[in-house]
């Protein structure tokens, strides 16, 4: 093991938040989502696609499956329709370890490249979901040179202890990469770090590749001290996105919790909020189970800079390279606003949120971030939801930047369900919604009685653009949380 300098790799580049709350993308024909997927008697994996494109934009798609090995060798392409529902929920054939490609192809712009694709993975105790995380970059994306294939990611939760391990998975696009060296970081609490370099064999198109840092750091256990650290990676892709899966597992795979890494902001930039208010927040929402206790954490590599949070009973200052954990005690929703004190405030703060329910179970995280007023207003939102997995909806209003949610604000909600093709609407006044921002599927659809034991998704329209929403999963004692999209 050794020290190493931040920032300290030629890899820079510079993010545009604008750019991607413009969906400044280009001609987008084509657009994909890769997950690693892994089925046998420990862990089933489902990929749960909703046509999104049809009833958000009227846009006809085809969309295709691509199932690979490990290695990158196709083993099965399905053509997904969409006649008799707009939910398709891919199962994985027979014992499989490997990744799924979704893409769909459309005759207009789909504006987005990335799917928006929900991977649900459930083992004998717990179920845990995520959204879209990498893709494969489309031919014409290689050649304008619109890729980020030099990874350099971080907001990895590392949890080492006898029972319970890490790992993170990444996906080679479409070109080969030759042999290289590969840098891991592993921060614990106390912001303290130690990088391991080793050498990676050559990446086949298309190739998984699963790290686990106790393979290559045999004392993470003792070295992190039963807390929560933060792993951060640096490696090459050839045609492929960087961003990866994150995951603790019981070492006997009775649990599994993932969610997706962001880039390493102490190294690339992004763009800095220079007008109105320099003031960014991060709102969680209040969960439907009275057991359960909340947790923000701030990755540490943010921009470079000294940070103040300030909630509504504590105020913390960080620094770069900073650790930060809030623990509640309870499961009630938290507003948290950021301020940079050394300079323009960044408009990304990668932040995450976790439940935590008792402790032999692993906590959910979710990896969120903040808003800020250059937010565009959000309308429309979709989210996957199962009845047999006791789904909730719950939701934020960032009143700090839209102004707060009348009373008299319309919502139409619809349920798309895989059994049929019509869905089963209510609309609703936002005064008539629980006071306490969260709605079982039964609230949310009393009308609606005959449940599908598949997975299946709910879209919100709403006239008022500051809401946020999450969608739950529940398995015994687990539970999962992820944003809509």
């Amino acid at each position: 093991m050794k020290s190493v300098q931040r920032g300290d790799t030629p890899s820079k580049l510079s993010i545009s938040q604008q750019d991607n709350y413009a969906a400044n993308f280009g001609e987008v024909l084509r657009s994909s989502a890769m997950f690693w997927a892994k089925n046998n008697s420990q862990v089933k994996t489902t990929i749960s696609v909703t046509n999104y494109w049809k009833y958000k934009n009227a846009i006809e798609v085809n969309v295709l499956i691509n199932l690979r090995d490990i290695n990158g060798r196709l083993v099965q392409r399905t053509k997904v329709l969409f006649d008799a529902s707009e939910v398709f929920n891919y199962e994985l054939p027979g014992t499989f370890e490997g990744s799924v490609e979704v893409e769909a192809f459309g005759v207009k712009n789909l504006r987005i490249p990335y799917a928006a694709v929900m991977a649900i993975y459930e083992c004998s105790d717990s179920i845990s979901m995520v959204h879209s995380y990498s893709r494969a970059y489309s031919q014409h994306e290689i050649e304008d040179k619109r890729t980020i294939c030099i990874g350099e990611e971080s907001c990895w939760t590392l949890f080492e202890t006898a029972a319970v391990t890490s790992f993170c998975v990444f996906h080679n696009g479409s070109g080969h990469v030759d042999q290289q060296r590969v840098r891991l970081g592993v921060r614990r609490a106390d912001g303290k770090e130690r990088v391991v370099e080793f050498q990676l064999s050559d990446l086949a198109p298309f190739q998984a590749v699963m790290i686990e840092p106790r393979n290559y750091f045999p004392e993470i256990a003792s070295w992190l001290g039963g807390l929560p650290g933060n792993g951060r990676l640096s490696f090459r892709l050839e045609g492929g996105f960087t961003r990866f899966l994150c995951g603790r597992r019981a070492v006997d795979w009775s649990q599994l919790q993932v969610t997706h890494s962001n880039f390493d902001y102490s190294i690339h930039e992004t763009d800095k909020i220079r007008d109105g208010t320099p003031i960014a927040y991060m709102l969680t929402p209040t969960v439907q189970d009275l057991e359960l206790k909340q947790e923000i954490v701030v990755y540490p590599d943010s921009n470079l800079g000294q940070y103040a949070m300030k909630g509504e009973d504590f105020e913390l200052r960080f620094k770069t390279s900073q650790i930060v954990n809030k623990q509640f005690d309870s499961n009630s929703g938290a507003r948290v606003k950021f301020s940079c004190e050394n300079g323009a405030l960044p408009s990304r703060i990668v932040t995450g949120f976790r439940l935590k329910r008792s402790a032999t179970t692993i906590p959910a995280e979710c990896s969120f971030g903040v808003a800020n007023h250059r937010r565009p207003a959000k309308h429309f939102s979709w989210m996957v939801v199962s009845h047999r997995f006791h789904s909730t909806v719950c939701w934020v209003d960032y009143e700090e930047i839209y102004g707060g949610c009348p009373a008299d604000a319309k919502l139409v909600f619809k349920f798309y369900s895989p059994d049929a093709k019509d869905p089963v609407s209510r609309e609703a006044l936002f005064s008539e919604l629980p006071a306490v921002g969260t709605m079982t599927l039964e609230e949310m659809f009393n009308q609606h009685r005959q449940w599908p034991d598949a997975y299946g998704y709910i879209t919100i329209w709403c006239s008022y653009g500051g809401l946020g929403f999450f969608s739950t999963l529940t398995k015994n004692s687990s539970i999962s949380i992820e944003h809509c999209f």
